[in-house]
């Protein structure tokens, strides 16, 4: 079917590489080759710029990628749209989600949504915000789910709860039992923080710049887990949202201690789509489902 050839192309100019692309559909090098050849055939314009190291879109191939990724959601829209006259029988809900949202949210949410709907299945991506921007940009996820980001105008928000940070360390810290504590409390002790430009730490900058404190941070990672395993080894703080540490406040092991400066109190989980794309209706239900666990966690 054309649409493959489409599904064939888009997935090349997303790697800028035939054999990668190739590895990701399971198909012969040779085999996606010649589709692309066929493409640029029927055109009669080359569509991608061939050089050593891959492949890169010529300007019909920009125009031609608009078409094919518009097309195939467009077709995925039908074939969701036949699925839910069928009572949502069927279909995949492709998420890229941060990963603070994997210890509660997104398990949670994900069993109850399969067992109302048995047959739906998902594919879920944990990535940076700025990653997952792009795929919503570039359609390659249905729902993307980030942390503190502004989007563009081709995107929109279809939700935004707030979740503001907080410090988070041992239960046996000294400032964990306080009620309140500030960014500047936090200096003497070592700090865990999140990679430079993710949205949490860009919170972290713009609040201590605020307060005149500079933080000068122990380790520094793009994963929860250490961060987490950090401050139980240590006297550490680290920053994170509730949901990110979900199960040590549960169990009692990490202690969550409300932050003073008003910055880091801002952030946001948003859930964000690509404007110009309807989404298919099983992303769409599920959006619903994430909303209202979301603001039931914050009710509790």
């Amino acid at each position: 079917m054309f649409n493959a050839g489409l599904r064939y192309f888009a997935t090349v100019a997303r790697h800028g590489s035939i054999r990668e692309a190739a590895d990701e559909l399971h198909v012969a090098q040779s085999a996606l080759s010649r589709q692309i050849l066929k493409l640029e055939a029927h055109f009669g314009v080359p569509l991608f710029e061939r050089h050593a190291r891959g492949v890169k879109l010529t300007s019909a191939g920009e125009i031609f990628l608009r078409y094919a990724r518009s097309n195939l959601q467009q077709v995925e829209r039908v074939g969701s749209e036949l699925d839910a006259l069928k009572g949502l029988r069927r279909g995949t809900v492709k998420v890229q989600s941060i990963e603070s949202l994997v210890q509660h949210l997104l398990p949670r949410t994900i069993a109850q949504f399969h067992q109302r709907h048995p047959g739906v299945t998902f594919d879920v991506t944990i990535d940076g915000t700025d990653r997952i921007i792009t795929a919503v940009r570039e359609g390659r996820t249905d729902i993307g789910l980030t942390f503190y980001q502004p989007v563009g105008n081709e995107l929109t928000t279809v939700f935004r709860v707030r979740e503001p940070l907080l410090a988070v360390m041992s239960a046996d810290h000294p400032l964990a039992r306080r009620p309140r504590i500030s960014l500047a409390d936090s200096v003497p002790y070592p700090a865990a923080l999140p990679m430079r430009h993710t949205g949490s730490r860009i919170l972290i900058d713009i609040a201590c710049k605020a307060a005149g404190i500079h933080l000068e941070p122990t380790l520094e990672t793009n994963s929860i887990q250490l961060r987490i395993r950090f401050v139980h080894a240590s006297l550490g703080i680290t920053f994170l949202s509730r949901l990110s540490a979900w199960d040590g406040l549960r169990a009692g092991d990490l202690v969550a201690v409300p932050l003073r400066d008003r910055i880091v109190n801002s952030g946001t989980i948003d859930a964000i789509t690509l404007s110009s794309r309807h989404i298919p209706i099983a992303a769409e239900e599920f959006l619903h489902a994430l909303q209202r666990e979301l603001q039931d966690l914050n009710q509790a």
